[in-house]
C-alpha cells in the first residue's frame, strides 16, 4: 500500500513539472520531428506556434530548422540540421528554470539575462552556465563539443575533468571525452560556415550577411617562389546565392587559400 502511494506521488509531481508549457516554435523548416514528454515512443512533424513541455524532445533531419522561444523572457534556441534536443524548465514564481539537454547537434544560443537562475545546457561531456549570452554550440554527441562565443561569457566545465573556463567573445572553447578542456582564438572561416547555416533559413543579421559577403579578415599564407621545393597556396571562391521571400537576391562571396 505504502509502494502505491509513493508511487502516485511520484506521477502526481512529475505532472506538475511537465503540464505548463515552457517554451513555444516560432519558425520550422524541413524535416523536425518532435516527441513529447508523455510518450516513450512516438513521434509526429513538430508544427508552427506548438507550445513544449518539460522533457519534450526535438529531432532535425537533414534540412531541419527550428527556433524555440522560452516564454517567460525570449530566450532563443535555434536547432539546425542533424540535431537532438531535450528542452527542459519548471515554473517558480512566474520565471522558468531553463535547461537544455544536447545529445548532438549544432546549435545557436541568444539568451536574455537570467534574473534568478543559470541558464544550463548539458551534453554528454559539458555543462555549460549561463547568465546571458550569444553563442554556437557544435555537439559531437560523445565526440566532445566546440563552442563559440559571440558576445557575455559563459562558464563551460568539463564533466570527465571538471575543469572549467570562460568562453568570451571571439573565443573557440573545445571540450573533450578525455577531460580536454582548450581555448583558443575563433577562427573566422569556422564562424562563417555556421553563418552560412543562419543565411540558409532566413536567421542571419544584416551585419553577419555583410560579413559572410567580405573575404575573410583570417591571415593567410604567402605565396612561395617557384623553385623552393614548397606548394603554392591556391585561392578559392565558394559563391553562395540567397533569394528571400520577396524574390529579392544576395550574393555571398567568401575567398579563402589552401
Amino acid at each position: 500500500m505504502i509502494k502505491n502511494i509513493t508511487f502516485i506521488c511520484f506521477l502526481l509531481m512529475n505532472l506538475l513539472f511537465t503540464s505548463e508549457s515552457v517554451a513555444l516554435v516560432m519558425k520550422k523548416k524541413g524535416d523536425v520531428k518532435y516527441k513529447p514528454f508523455s510518450s516513450k515512443n512516438s513521434t509526429s512533424e513538430l508544427e508552427m506556434s506548438k507550445s513544449l513541455f518539460n522533457q519534450d524532445q526535438i529531432q532535425t533531419g537533414e534540412n531541419g530548422f527550428t527556433k524555440v522561444v522560452y516564454l517567460d523572457d525570449g530566450s532563443t534556441i535555434k536547432v539546425h540540421r542533424d540535431s537532438e534536443v531535450y528542452i527542459q524548465g519548471s515554473i517558480k514564481n512566474r520565471r522558468i528554470t531553463k535547461q537544455i539537454n544536447i545529445a548532438y547537434g549544432k546549435m545557436k544560443f541568444d539568451i536574455n539575462p537570467q534574473k534568478t537562475t543559470d541558464f544550463i545546457v548539458v551534453t554528454p561531456t559539458s555543462v555549460a552556465t549561463i547568465k546571458g549570452t550569444r553563442f554556437w554550440i557544435d555537439c559531437k554527441g560523445d565526440d566532445g563539443d566546440i563552442f563559440f562565443g559571440l558576445t557575455g561569457l559563459v562558464e563551460i566545465t568539463n564533466t570527465e575533468s571538471g575543469q572549467s573556463v570562460k568562453l568570451k567573445p571571439n573565443t573557440t572553447v573545445n571540450s573533450q571525452p578525455d577531460g580536454t578542456l582548450t581555448i583558443l582564438p575563433t577562427k573566422p572561416l569556422n564562424l562563417q560556415v555556421l553563418e552560412l547555416m543562419e543565411a540558409e533559413f532566413g536567421e542571419a543579421t544584416e551585419d553577419e550577411l555583410n560579413n559572410l559577403a567580405s573575404p575573410s579578415t583570417q591571415s593567410q599564407p604567402s605565396a612561395t617562389p617557384s623553385g623552393s621545393g614548397q606548394n603554392t597556396p591556391v585561392e578559392h571562391e565558394l559563391k553562395i546565392k540567397l533569394i528571400n521571400a520577396l524574390g529579392d537576391e544576395k550574393e555571398l562571396i567568401i575567398k579563402y587559400t589552401e
